[in-house]
């Protein structure tokens, strides 16, 4: 039996189990163990600048690929600086694996000062993981990481943190021996799907809303609204997951009048993998309206009746309960019932929408990213308003192709995701989509993209602030204070860090600019000036 250290069997384990090829991490003093690992095993290490950039590519990186993304972080502050991206991870149940350090087992809970101490390190990252804890016990972390597993197998996946004291990392160990993991979702009972099955069967009216739950089950979501004809509703973390040229997709436009009415006229609406979070709303902020019967298919029990009631609750992996209800249905021997309307007719209308005169004029500039954008492009986008408009104008035509993270709505996420989306998936063309005063929470992250090569597109919406923050303000009646401050010259910064950088006045140059970017081997930022932001002293950069 080949010695190593317990660090170094982690990263093995690990490996293994997840079957990954890729870690995101700053090492430390703290982490050499593991690192020690990362270099036995050949893994790749993507370093950012900063552990909220790791959290932010490792859940990009699991968005694309439908792996968990593993961050390697060092005791107290490496783990405090990525809570953010882990909180969004759990916001959007998105699997993350963090494995950090924590101080050695004889200084844990004591108070003595140590280097990187932090008082409970377990208790810090509860919150926003499903499970926390400081290993002190070597056979304890096996049994741990197999709970992870099944727990994304069978529930609702959540980040996972488990930390490992100093002195356990680099005490000598054999090779761990991985936990069994036997947990397999949950599945409806027959008289559930018998029950569905009945109220889709007689629906004259049916609608599908479908959310990131679903995201894995794109052929069986295409399959069921064919066979009864139902338009089908996507929220932004299931974007593309129905071909958005597809007749029968409204796309993603929950938001506004005409799809709330389909919603409120459907006399059975099956929801699919979806919170019906008011951020998909978030928009108009109007709400459902929904008065038909419902029918949730969700992996998490708790989703199925808030805050829309089902009658028929299915709780299970979507793909798979959506074969069982395609069997229930064949197996009735009822066919669906003929609407009143042609889905398509109905969805076609749904399609036709009156978007703001904001949104009306970002379509020049989303007009030149759809030019430049492929069907399997990768678009990862911030909390700007540019991204507000692209997320329901633009089309998608592929799940796992929009990276939109708005639930928990933290300004930063685009760049980082995108290089994590960019090491997933090095076969696609990635563009991540920022304004100037989100960019600045992670622009450091230019440098690992960069230095990890390939191409990737960078837009940032220039307007000179915090725009939807400005507006807010002037939409309350208040002054404004602090949305004015940002970066004064985006193009010179992106060029010191490596990248070829532009500046695009108006949406000819834009498009141009675009283009040019995907012909580049590199990392090409693209600012573009917004027509309506505020100008700043001395003029634009």
């Amino acid at each position: 039996m080949s010695t190593r250290t317990f660090g170094e069997a982690i990263m093995d384990l690990v490996a293994d189990t997840l079957d990954t090829d890729t870690v995101f991490g700053i090492p430390g003093v703290h982490t050499i163990e593991l690192y020690r690992g990362v270099h036995r095993r050949g893994l790749r290490s993507v370093v950012p600048r900063h552990e909220q950039g790791a959290g932010f590519m490792a859940d990009g990186y699991t968005r694309v690929t439908g792996k968990p993304g593993v961050c390697l972080l060092v005791t107290g502050p490496g783990l405090i600086n990525a809570l953010t991206p882990v909180a969004q991870a759990w916001h959007d149940s998105q699997p993350m694996l963090v494995l950090a350090a924590a101080t050695a087992s004889t200084d844990l809970g004591r108070g003595r000062g140590p280097l990187h101490d932090v008082n409970d390190q377990a208790a810090i990252a509860a919150p926003v993981t499903s499970i926390s804890e400081v290993v002190t016990d070597p056979d304890r972390f096996a049994e741990l990481l197999g709970q992870a597993v099944a727990g994304w197998a069978a529930g609702r996946p959540r980040p996972v943190h488990l930390a490992v004291p100093t002195d356990l990392l680099a005490r000598p160990t054999g090779p761990i021996t991985p936990a069994p993991v036997t947990a397999r979702p949950p599945r409806p009972k027959a008289a559930e799907l018998a029950a569905a099955a009945t109220l889709l069967a007689g629906a004259r009216r049916s609608v599908l809303v479908v959310g990131g739950g679903a995201v894995d089950a794109a052929a069986q979501i295409r399959s069921l609204a064919e066979r009864l004809d139902a338009p089908v509703i996507t929220t932004g973390n299931a974007k593309g997951l129905l071909p958005e040229d597809h007749p029968l997709s409204v796309g993603t436009l929950l938001p506004f009048p005409a799809p709330l009415r389909l919603l409120a006229d459907a006399d059975v609406v099956l929801a699919v993998g979806t919170e019906f979070s008011e951020v998909d709303r978030i928009y108009t902020g109007a709400p459902l309206g929904i008065t038909g019967a419902v029918v949730r298919v969700d992996i998490d029990p708790a989703q199925l009746h808030e805050p829309v009631p089902a009658r028929v609750g299915l709780v299970g992996n979507a793909a798979e309960v959506l074969d069982d209800l395609q069997r229930a249905l064949t197996g009735s021997g009822v066919a669906p019932g003929r609407a009143d309307e042609d889905g398509a007719v109905r969805a076609g209308r749904a399609r036709q929408v009156e978007f703001t005169g904001q949104t009306d004029g970002h379509r020049p500039w989303l007009a030149a990213m759809a030019d430049v954008r492929t069907p399997d492009t990768v678009v990862a986008l911030d909390s700007t308003q540019l991204a507000y408009s692209a997320i329901h104008v633009l089309g998608a035509q592929r799940p796992r192709t929009w990276l939109a993270p708005y639930g928990l709505g933290t300004l930063g996420p685009a760049l980082p995701m995108a290089v994590g989306a960019r090491v997933g998936r090095p076969d696609v063309p990635v563009m991540a989509v920022a304004g100037d005063g989100g960019l600045l929470f992670t622009i450091a992250e230019l440098a690992t993209a960069v230095d990890e090569g390939g191409p990737l597109t960078l837009v940032v919406w220039d307007n000179a602030g915090y725009g939807e923050i400005r507006d807010s303000f002037d939409r309350a009646g208040a002054p404004r204070v602090g949305t004015e401050t940002t970066a004064h010259d985006i193009v010179a910064i992106a060029r010191g860090f490596g990248a070829f950088a532009t500046r695009a006045d108006d949406p000819d140059a834009f498009r141009r600019d675009l283009k040019a970017a995907a012909d580049r081997p590199g990392v090409s930022v693209v600012v573009a000036t917004d027509p309506t932001g505020c100008t700043r002293p001395g003029g634009r950069s």
